[in-house]
């Protein structure tokens, strides 16, 4: 039952922002009405590359409070002809995966999400066809960034290309840290243990940062975008990689995301429009009054990587993990010992990616 507490949109869009690990103009805001708690959220993005495919269903809840994650629903992939083509994992948090699975070019897909007895379906949307070429560079400076000073910050660009041709392309950009971390090797006394393996931490870079192209209306076949910044850590110390996905997406999602885009960025003020909730593709198959937030997306999509080593960074940074032979063992830090306690609830792992690989 949906109850009368409004919850935070910003909140809840930032929250969608963190699903998709995870960005023209628009004439005017076309939805309207307040969020409220116990509303369905879905979220789903369907890629044409060999990865994890995710699907998220959640409700809203409190002010302030994240969306809480449904667990029993039944979530379906469909085709063109709006078969069954596969069915969605629950893997806890109200997220639903499939694997070896992808989209193939021209074709349609959408999503079915059944809850009780609710049936609700996503508009078919079709895998675009174009994609531009991404060139990364980045810069290490000095400048304001959090606050007013000046910080040391780290910047992804991408100088991008786009297809010679007069069709319409759409373009989106998610971006994802992955460094090495290696943990203190501490000996002890006796027969020595084995060095630890170091620890794989990744993250998406400004994960409320939309970075979106309209190439629909431009004659410039070449535009240079900031795509991410972050603070400079000692993350940097070893090797620093950042992957940029790019997603060619539909003029409708392209919109969509334009709206969330002009929403988290509406500060408030006495002119502003008031935040409201942002309509998607999915609606109640039965019931197309109940308001159903979050957009299933399909895309094209390229991975581009970059790197950085200590000798890149400009700044001095310090190790707080430099193994010292006289120093105590339980003086060192707890990052220096655990994966865990580096990563801080961030994605880990042991194995290098496969892509961990240098020049």
């Amino acid at each position: 039952m949906i109850k009368n507490h409004h919850i935070s949109i910003r909140f809840l869009l930032v929250f969608l922002l963190y699903l998709v690990l995870p960005v023209s103009c628009i004439d005017k805001l076309d939805f309207v009405g307040e969020t409220k708690e116990g509303q369905l959220v879905i979220y789903g993005l369907f890629t044409d590359i060999n990865e994890r495919q995710v699907v998220n269903v959640s409700q809203t809840t409190a002010t302030g409070l994240a969306p809480k994650g449904i667990p029993n629903a039944q979530v379906y992939l469909l085709n063109s002809r709006e078969e069954r083509v596969a069915r969605y994992n629950s893997v806890g948090n109200g997220d639903y995966e499939i694997f070896g699975i992808k989209a193939n070019e021209g074709e349609r897909y959408a999503i079915e999400v059944t809850l009780g007895d609710n049936l609700y379906r996503s508009k078919l949307e079709k895998v675009p066809e174009l994609q531009a070429e991404d060139q990364l560079s980045f810069d290490f400076v000095k400048e304001p960034f959090r606050t007013e000073a000046p910080e040391s910050v780290f910047t992804v660009y991408s100088e991008t290309m786009l297809p010679t041709t007069q069709d319409p392309i759409y373009l989106r950009w998610t971006v994802e840290e992955t460094y090495i971390w290696p943990l203190v090797y501490l000996p002890g006394t006796g027969f020595p243990p084995p060095v630890p393996p170091p620890c794989f931490i990744s993250d998406v870079i400004e994960p409320n940062r939309l970075n979106l192209f309209d190439g629909s209306g431009t004659s410039t076949r070449r535009t240079k975008l900031v795509l991410a910044k972050r603070k400079v850590d000692n993350s940097f110390l070893y090797p620093f990689f950042v992957s940029v996905k790019q997603l060619s997406i539909n003029r409708e999602a392209y919109e969509y995301w334009e709206k969330i885009k002009i929403v988290i960025n509406n500060q408030g003020s006495l002119f502003d429009i008031p935040p409201a909730p942002v309509f998607g593709n999915i609606a109640n198959v039965e019931d197309p009054n109940e308001t159903v937030l979050g957009y299933f997306e399909v895309a094209k999509t390229k991975v581009t990587r970059i790197y950085t080593t200590r000798a890149d960074v400009p700044f001095y940074l310090v190790d707080p993990c430099q193994f010292f032979p006289n120093k105590p063992d339980d003086s060192y830090a707890s990052e220096c010992k655990s994966c865990d306690a580096r990563a801080q609830g961030r994605r880990w792992t042991n194995n290098a990616p496969d892509w961990w690989k240098f020049d």
